[in-house]
């Protein structure tokens, strides 16, 4: 299990960044965070390129670890204390300081949710990867215990529960809109959102069960989405255009044998 340390006393808890450090530093929070390493180590490692990034509001939160990448970045999008191991830019998750077309695989974990344009960010990550470049999702299910959690705490502002959360078809319908093909989607964590470490001990079965009987209804998800080389319209145009300019040729070919027999 993987652990994050942060210095207490820094945080800013009215802010985004401070919610999500407490968050993630509470039981609950610690074994969310394996569960979404481990869930990144096989993916990860079988994406290849020269750099990648990593949004996030929570600069300790390293998901790039097991990235064979060796050009590794982190998009911070609220105010937060950094670290000298950590190379973070401060930026808007709507408009980024980076050029087109030149980031391999990007990360979002738990991102979208608290998005207030979730178009604009699709098409900013459209915009930066390359060709056939990827974007590796990771939210919370709606169609779950934490959807059913979240439907009852939305209102109290507490962290993971105050974003607004996505369905995995709509996710997958605005990423087709994005000039996005998804190719890999894993439901995980089956046990319930209670911060409570010995309940979760006790609990832990469901995991292996959940995996067999309801997999469905996992509590988180990750949505792993290449970026197609080019846009599928064009090619039946161009496909007209040179069916066209074929049997043009063919035509001019017979007159041509034709004036040569006349003659």
């Amino acid at each position: 299990m993987s652990n994050i340390f942060i210095n207490s006393e820094n945080i800013n808890t009215s802010s985004l960044s401070g919610k999500f450090s407490i968050w993630f530093n509470s039981p609950l929070g610690r074994m969310v965070y394996a569960a979404e390493i481990e869930q990144l180590e096989s993916i990860l490692q079988g994406l290849f390129g020269y750099h990648i990034l990593q949004y996030g509001y929570f600069a300790e939160s390293n998901y790039l670890s097991s990235s064979r990448i060796a050009n590794k970045s982190t998009l911070l999008l609220d105010n937060t204390e950094v670290n000298n191991n950590i190379i973070a830019i401060y930026t808007s998750a709507e408009q980024l300081p980076i050029a087109m077309d030149c980031v391999d695989v990007i990360v979002l974990p738990h991102i979208l949710e608290y998005s207030k344009d979730i178009h604009k960010i699709l098409q900013e990550l459209e915009r930066v990867l390359i060709d056939d470049g990827h974007v590796v999702i990771i939210g919370i299910n709606p169609l779950s215990l934490w959807g059913l959690w979240h439907f009852f705490k939305c209102w109290s502002g507490e962290m993971p529960w105050r974003g607004r959360l996505l369905l995995i078809s709509r996710l997958k319908n605005w990423l087709s809109l994005s000039n996005f093909e998804v190719k890999e989607l894993n439901r995980f964590f089956f046990l319930p959102p209670l911060n409570n470490r010995n309940l979760l001990k006790k609990l832990v079965p469901l995991e292996l069960l959940g995996r067999y009987c309801w997999p469905i209804f996992g509590g988180l998800y990750v949505v792993v989405a290449r970026k197609r080389t080019a846009p599928l319209n064009p090619i039946k145009i161009q496909w007209r255009a040179k069916r066209n300019m074929i049997m043009t040729r063919i035509i001019e070919n017979i007159i041509r044998i034709a004036i040569k027999k006349n003659e």
